[in-house]
């Protein structure tokens, strides 16, 4: 690593960057900059590549490698972990189209998340969904690929893949309920436990532990974990353990945040920090839902908190 640079701008820096890395590949594969839309409608800087036969490779998005050369990180350092990336990626066994093409194949991969209805309008017309509140069902291809950076890598399902495969929406609802809380088995968790992980500290001793009011649902893969408050039950199981209603605080759309209604705690203050946690700590193409819902044990179902103050 060298002393940070200061100059370059982000233009500059992709087209220096491609031909780095055009010049550590064969000259049969094409390498290009394109803009991706992703969640919520947010625009990402990413490098493709073609000319691999069969196989498919990742889009390799560029804004992360840009703020690491400006934190002094060599280009040729960063060419190198880019065309890493890009050879484990386009190995025949990491992905083949045919086994996306051929539905029976590609059904025991599909899977399920949640993202914001409003801010991704515009997508939702050219994808299979089923709205949930003010929030959408989305599926996706989900493919674990044990290639570090690129693990537990997605193809979103477009209209087009449905009318391909010859399958109905309500279909392929009915697969990614089935498939999602197997292939993303849930993970719940007391907030300190997830700190302490973070922290990378031992827990204190457990009768210093005490019940901390707020509990993280997210998956094992904490990937699109906040789809976890879908899977049958794990709501419901949790309200009867802790004996109380709950508070859903959607936090990203990796993760939500329990917070039993027995704490003590009231919906106003809770959604006041929903907001300006999204407005200040959480990247936009993460963002859930600026809002907080509720879980009632009565109904076995969730609703907008202010449906229930």
């Amino acid at each position: 690593m060298k002393e940070t640079n200061t100059t370059e701008s982000f233009e500059g820096f992709q087209q220096m960057l491609k031909d780095a890395v055009r010049k550590k590949l064969d000259d049969k594969i094409n390498v290009e900059i394109t803009d991706v839309v992703k969640n919520n409608g947010v625009t990402l800087r990413g490098m493709t590549f073609s000319g691999m036969g069969d196989g498919i490779s990742p889009t390799i998005y560029l804004e992360s490698y840009y703020e690491a050369f400006n934190r002094g990180y060599d280009l040729d350092e960063l060419s190198d972990k880019i065309v890493d990336l890009f050879r484990v990626g386009a190995k025949k066994d990491f992905f083949d189209v045919q086994e996306f093409l051929d539905f029976e194949c590609a059904k025991n991969h599909i899977a399920y998340k949640l993202v914001n209805y409003e801010k991704n309008k515009e997508l939702l017309k050219k994808i299979p969904h089923r709205k949930f509140l003010d929030m959408a069902i989305v599926y996706y291809y989900l493919l674990d690929t044990g290639a570090g950076e690129m693990e537990n890598a997605t193809i979103l399902i477009y209209n087009n893949h449905l009318e391909n495969w010859g399958v109905s929406a309500e279909e392929l609802d009915r697969i990614a309920a089935e498939n999602t809380p197997l292939l993303l088995k849930e993970d719940l968790r007391n907030i300190l436990e997830v700190l302490e992980g973070l922290l990378h500290q031992e827990r204190m001793d457990e009768e210093e532990d005490g019940d901390y009011g707020m509990y993280v649902l997210s998956n094992r893969s904490k990937i699109f974990g906040a789809a976890a408050i879908l899977y049958s039950d794990v709501l419901k199981s949790f309200a009867s353990k802790v004996d109380s209603d709950l508070y859903i605080i959607p936090s990203s759309v990796h993760e939500v945040i329990l917070v039993p209604k027995k704490s003590g705690m009231s919906w106003e203050p809770l959604l006041q920090m929903v907001k300006e946690v999204n407005a200040t700590q959480v990247e936009d193409v993460e963002i859930l839902a600026d809002n907080l819902y509720y879980y009632s044990r009565e109904k076995d179902e969730v609703c907008e908190a202010c449906e229930v103050a």
